[in-house]
């Protein structure tokens, strides 16, 4: 009996202790399937949040990809026209676009849009336009084309570009303060008697500078363009749409500016490579002298440009003469010769420097001439680089084409050259939207393309989604 007992009594701890066991086990279990079950509903939402992130970076590539191409094969420029030629820009139609998008990049091979990544929004802000801060957008893109376009090695170009520059405007000023001090000296000689018996040839040297007119300055005015355009419409003048976008305050500085100059060479037309080659469609054949000008005609423009090119080149000419003894020397002579018999210093001093200005003027009229031929003109003006003698000059006004052919052949500065001087002279701002003027012009011109405005045209957006649980806000551009 007693053994019996022994095992009843050994039999029933083991089971007390076998159901302490079984109770432990199971509360682990349940511990760790909760633990199981939280970690796999964040992988699933890491999953889902994931790809929620893939479609709309995908959507966002999609929408880019919608680029305009002419403004890529024209001038190289990426942007989205988010009016997609309308001419009416409409957030609900790129929202529209970009749902479909992601939409599509979130779908399954089948086709079903996976759980939890259902769209319930969409929505998009902060647009960057190629218009914004007075075009400096623009302004940047086109310094970055031509960085990955061009080296380093321009830096000594616009050295010397910019010291040839505050030489000419130098020059310039000392010319244009002899003009005003000698121009009218033989008018206002006090002795109407003396004045009289100086005769007509005298007095042609008075006012000289101002007998030249655009004709005088080409070689065929028949080739001369007669496009204009509307200037009420183009960017520069209306009320554009604004975005985000603004200017970093680096834009004036020379650097970026010469870089910009680079793109307009490179993209832009000009007089000399237009003249006589008219275009059947076009904007403005003249567009370099358009972005100097800003005057709603080839012809105003070309105009004016001619004016500043012949008082850039009329000062550096007559400093040349009045720093060369034996030029100065022939004009003082015929100044002798002309107004001596007066006994007056003062009168034969004043015509001597209305003969140097009219000698200088000369000689800038076929300066010109021969740049708008293709010509080059030395950087360093030389005596033998001299071309129109004194004896000639009265006659160039009547046969300006006598010196176009250069005798003494010269290198170093072209038209493009000075073209480069004067928009150096231009701000940021007048560079930027008159560049666009011209580009929204010829863009207009293209088949599909006549209602696109660029402040239509968007570098970068701001797009903000909704799924289920999901928002995502996600900024896409051009870098």
């Amino acid at each position: 009996m007693l053994s019996l007992k022994k095992s009843f009594l050994r039999a029933a701890v083991f089971s007390r202790r076998s159901g302490q066991i079984t109770v432990w086990l199971s509360l682990s279990f349940l511990v760790f399937l909760s633990l199981y079950l939280v970690c796999f509903n964040s992988v699933q939402k890491q999953n889902q949040r994931r790809k929620a992130e893939h479609s709309v970076e995908a959507g966002m590539f999609s929408l880019f990809s919608e680029f305009e191409p002419h403004l890529l094969d024209d001038y190289s420029l990426l942007y989205v026209d988010t009016s997609f030629r309308s001419g009416r820009e409409s957030t609900d139609e790129i929202c529209s676009h970009l749902w479909h998008f992601i939409e599509n990049n979130a779908a399954a091979p089948s086709g079903s849009v996976s759980q939890g990544l259902h769209l319930q929004g969409v929505n998009v802000k902060n647009p960057v336009r190629a218009t914004d801060g007075q075009g400096a957008v623009f302004y940047r893109q086109a310094i970055r084309v031509m960085k990955a376009r061009t080296g380093i090695s321009l830096a000594e170009d616009w050295d010397f570009q910019e010291k040839f520059r505050e030489e000419a405007e130098e020059d310039t000023r000392c010319f244009l303060k002899d003009c005003e001090t000698y121009e009218g000296s033989v008018e206002n000689y006090e002795s109407e008697d003396e004045e009289e018996a100086l005769g007509s040839k005298v007095r042609q040297w008075d006012g000289l500078r101002n007998s030249f007119t655009l004709s005088a300055v080409l070689s065929d005015p028949s080739k001369l363009s007669e496009r204009t355009i509307n200037p009420e419409v183009i960017p520069s003048r209306r009320n554009l749409s604004q975005g985000m976008g603004c200017k970093d305050g680096s834009e004036d500085r020379i650097v970026q500016k010469q870089w910009f100059i680079s793109y307009l060479c490179k993209y832009f037309k000009h007089a000399r490579e237009m003249m006589g080659n008219e275009r059947e469609g076009g904007y403005l054949d003249y567009q370099m002298e358009y972005i100097i000008g800003g005057n709603s005609s080839d012809r105003q423009n070309l105009e004016q440009v001619i004016q500043k090119l012949l008082l850039i080149r009329q000062g550096i000419n007559y400093v040349f003469l009045i720093s060369h003894p034996e030029f100065s020397g022939e004009a003082e002579a015929l100044a002798d010769i002309l107004a001596g018999f007066t006994g007056s210093p003062a009168l034969v001093k004043g015509l001597k420097h209305l003969i140097l200005l009219g000698w200088a003027c000369g000689e800038s009229l076929v300066e010109v001439r021969q740049l708008l031929r293709g010509y080059e003109l030395s950087a360093v003006k030389g005596t033998k680089d001299w071309q129109v003698s004194l004896s000639g000059l009265l006659e160039l006004i009547v046969n300006p084409g006598k010196y176009d052919e250069q005798t003494q052949k010269q290198q170093g500065l072209k038209y493009e050259f000075f073209l480069r001087l004067l928009l150096s002279m231009k701000s940021a701002k007048v560079l930027a939207m008159r560049s666009l003027d011209i580009i929204e012009g010829e863009l207009q011109l293209k088949k599909g393309c006549e209602k696109i405005h660029l402040d239509h045209c968007v570098e970068s957006l701001t797009a903000q989604v909704w799924m289920e649980g999901i928002y995502l806000e996600r900024t896409y551009g051009y870098d």
